[in-house]
Parts: structure tokens; C-alpha cells; sequence
């Protein structure tokens, strides 16, 4: 395994310690320092690689007795690594935590006559709040750490605000041209399953930034920046070509195979939309009936006429259009009856609690007794485990997606994993 896939592998199952953890009956919330040691490069050219290794051991074995009971300690890459607090009070804890891991990385390690000494940056955030999901944590602990070594602070602690001060600072957030360029984007596809067979039928692609500066980094955290420039067509063309250059090779394993893609509002009312999509589904030869574009709910708030005609002529192609993040907005219920739409994405913030919530599972099973009602296609997000499922199939969802199934993947390994398990001709055996 490459340092790079090995690397991947290492921040899936750091996402799973911090699932387990916040899983836990006895655990409400848990901080994370995320830990880069500097220095290595100039002590492994003095003192040779096994002197450089002999430093790292010493740190891991410091790093541990600082931890102590309430924490553990998780190894990313050989000078990158994660520090876990379970139940901290406030920030403090971890803080606190910092500053220790700060001073034994400072304290010399001594090689034959010399002495080496570390410096460790460290990113600051907590879950539940300021993050959401594992995944939100890691990446704000990221870009914390990111501004830590910017500045050249020993640790810095993330807030909303700092995100806003990089959006609105001296410099730009990021160029759209050169970071397609640079080859910084790159794709990920979470699988949409059918829960009444359970086999894949298609995959979400969605986008991720990868900074130079603060690693992986989520639309949610970039898009704001470009969606009032002709960079959010880019941005489009760019999703679209690369995932349909895959989807057609998923496709031709897998017939009903279907691609799901975001736009943004500012997409939904480019007078340019169309010609773009049917552009690119001709670059590609991509059945349009495989191609499902999905838009957030809000987006039809106050402009369901621009809408709708520009619907009505993607689907006069052939594409089929979803209405995302249903339940999170003021959509109007009457307006299904007459938006030319496909399917209605019900969002997770209404399909988690179904197990256990007896209110919250009426409405979904309204909501989706609605759509079938004007015959759509209902979507679950959020299905994070069986019990969710199983609430779902009972109250007639058919289609699903969420972490019991998979996170969002990169294209090579959502392809091993997903495409190569159910090709044709191959049946689900798990």
C-alpha cells in the first residue's frame, strides 16, 4: 500500500474512532487536537533516519503518558496524528492538552552527543459543537491547524469565524481556474442503494477540495466564494465532465446504473445550464436518463417559473431531476403536483430520529406516500444504520443512502468496492 492510499486508510478508520466514540452511551462529546510535528526533515538530515526514528518513538511514548485516562492518541501518518478527549468540559480540556503536547515535543530527545528537538502545531475543535459529524470535525480541526502554522502559533481553536476571516482576508480563498488546473479538485461518490434489493443502482458525486494549505476541505466551505462568478459554471462543466467519464464505464457495468449531481441555486438559473449539460452529455455519449440533477429545495423559493422551464427542458433531454434536501426549507407541497421534477430527496435531519421518534416517522411516511402520490421516486439521506433502514422499507422508501452503506469514496475505490461487487451478471451476497 502507497503512502497515499495508506494515508486515505488511516483517516477512514480515525472517522470510525471518533463514530464509535461519539456512539457511546457514556460519551456526549469529544474534542479533537490534530497534531503536525515540524522539524523532522532537519533531524533526519543530522542524524540519519533511525535517528529520526528513535525521535518519533520517544514523542509517541510522551504523547501517551500526557493523554492519560480521559483521551487516546491516533497515528495518521508518521508526523501527523490525533489527540481524542472524551467528554471535555469546554475547549479548555483540549487546550490544556495542547499546550502539554506542545512542551514534551520541545523537550530534547538526546542522539549519541547531539540533541533533537520537535515543534508541534495543533488544530482545535469539539463535536457535537462547533462540529456536526466526524467528518466536519476532522476538517475543521484541519483547517485550525492550517491557520495555526500560517500565523505560527503552537495551536489554534476553530470557530465559524475563522472560515470567514480567510473567505474576507488579503488574499483570495482560492482561484477556481488554477486550482482545476493544479488537479486540486477531486470527486467523491457515495453509493445510492435500492433497499428492497439491496443493490447499488448509482452514486452521488460530490466534490471536495484538496488545499494545499488545510488539506480536505467541503463545498460548504468554498462555494460561497464562487457562486456569484461565471466560476460556479465552471465549477458545474468540471463536476460533470469528470464524473461522467467514469459513469459511462459504471453504466456499461451496471444497466440502471445513475448519476447524481448537485448545482448550485446559481446553476438551477444560468441561462447557459442547458447548452452546458447537453454538451457534455454528448462529449461523453452518457444516456441523459442516467443523469439525475439534483437541486436543493430553497432554490425553488421565489423562482419556480425560472425553474421550471429550465427543468422542463432538461428533461426534454432525458434527465431526470431531484429535489434535494427536502424538509430543511418552505417548499411548497402543491408545488409537486406541478414542477416537472423526478424525485424528492428527504433529508437526514428527518430521517435519523425515525427509529425512535414516533412523530418524526408519520411524516416521513407522509412525505413519502405524498411523492408517490405524484408519482416520484423518494431518496432517504442519513441512513446511518439498519435500524434506520428497516423503518424506511416499512413505510415504503425505496432508495437510500448514508454511512451504514458507505461515506462519500474516491472515484478508484467507490469503483473496487462498489461497481466490481454488483457488474453484471454478480449478485449481492453479503
Amino acid at each position: 500500500m502507497d503512502n497515499q492510499n495508506n494515508s486515505h486508510f488511516r483517516y477512514s478508520l480515525l472517522l470510525k474512532e471518533i463514530d464509535n466514540l461519539v456512539s457511546a452511551e457514556d460519551i456526549s462529546a469529544v474534542a479533537m487536537a490534530l497534531i503536525q510535528l515540524d522539524g523532522m526533515e532537519e533531524i533526519n538530515e543530522r542524524f540519519g533516519y533511525l535517528g529520526g526514528d528513535k525521535v518519533l518513538k520517544e514523542f509517541a511514548v510522551r504523547l501517551a503518558a500526557v493523554v492519560g485516562h480521559k483521551g487516546f492518541t491516533f497515528e495518521i501518518t508518521g508526523t501527523l496524528f490525533a489527540l481524542l478527549i472524551q467528554n471535555p468540559l469546554h475547549e479548555g480540556d483540549a487546550v490544556s492538552g495542547a499546550e502539554k503536547i506542545a512542551r514534551v515535543a520541545s523537550e530534547p530527545v538526546t542522539i549519541g552527543t547531539g540533541k533533537a528537538r520537535l515543534q508541534a502545531r495543533m488544530g482545535i475543535s469539539l463535536l457535537p459543537d462547533p462540529a456536526a459529524t466526524a467528518e466536519e470535525l476532522l476538517r475543521q480541526c484541519e483547517l485550525a491547524l492550517a491557520e495555526a502554522r500560517e500565523h505560527g502559533e503552537t495551536y489554534r481553536v476553530f470557530t465559524p469565524s475563522l472560515v470567514q476571516a480567510q473567505r474576507s482576508g488579503g488574499y483570495s480563498w482560492f482561484d477556481v481556474d488554477e486550482a482545476i488546473a493544479q488537479g486540486e479538485f477531486e470527486l467523491h461518490y457515495q453509493p445510492r442503494i435500492s433497499l428492497r434489493s439491496g443493490r447499488l443502482i448509482g452514486g452521488e458525486a460530490l466534490i471536495r477540495w484538496q488545499s494545499p494549505r488545510a488539506g480536505t476541505i467541503p463545498p460548504s466551505y468554498f462555494m460561497p466564494d464562487i457562486t456569484s462568478t461565471d466560476g460556479v459554471r465552471k465549477m458545474l462543466k468540471f463536476v460533470l465532465n469528470t464524473s461522467l467519464e467514469r459513469a459511462v464505464k459504471w453504466h456499461e457495468a451496471i444497466d440502471d446504473f445513475c448519476l447524481a449531481v448537485n448545482m448550485a441555486p446559481e446553476n438551477a438559473t444560468d441561462p447557459e445550464l442547458f447548452s452546458l449539460v447537453e454538451g457534455v452529455l454528448e462529449a461523453h455519449d452518457f444516456p441523459p436518463e442516467r443523469l439525475i440533477l439534483e437541486m436543493s429545495e430553497n432554490i425553488f423559493w421565489g423562482n419556480e417559473e425560472v425553474i421550471g422551464v429550465q427543468c422542463a427542458r432538461l428533461r426534454k433531454l432525458g434527465i431526470r431531476i431531484a429535489i434535494d434536501d427536502f424538509g430543511t426549507g418552505y417548499f411548497s407541497l402543491s408545488a409537486l403536483k406541478s414542477l416537472p421534477v423526478d424525485q424528492l430527496k428527504i433529508h437526514q435531519s428527518l430521517v435519523v430520529p425515525i427509529p425512535s421518534n414516533e412523530t418524526d416517522r408519520r411524516v416521513v411516511g407522509a412525505v413519502i406516500q405524498l411523492a408517490h402520490a405524484v408519482n416520484l421516486e423518494v431518496v432517504a439521506e442519513g441512513i446511518e444504520d439498519a435500524d434506520i433502514m428497516q423503518v424506511l422499507l416499512a413505510i415504503g422508501c425505496e432508495i437510500g443512502e448514508g454511512f451504514h452503506f458507505s461515506r462519500p469514496i474516491p472515484a478508484d475505490d467507490f469503483e473496487s468496492e462498489w461497481i466490481a461487487k454488483f457488474s453484471n451478471g454478480r449478485v449481492e451476497t453479503g
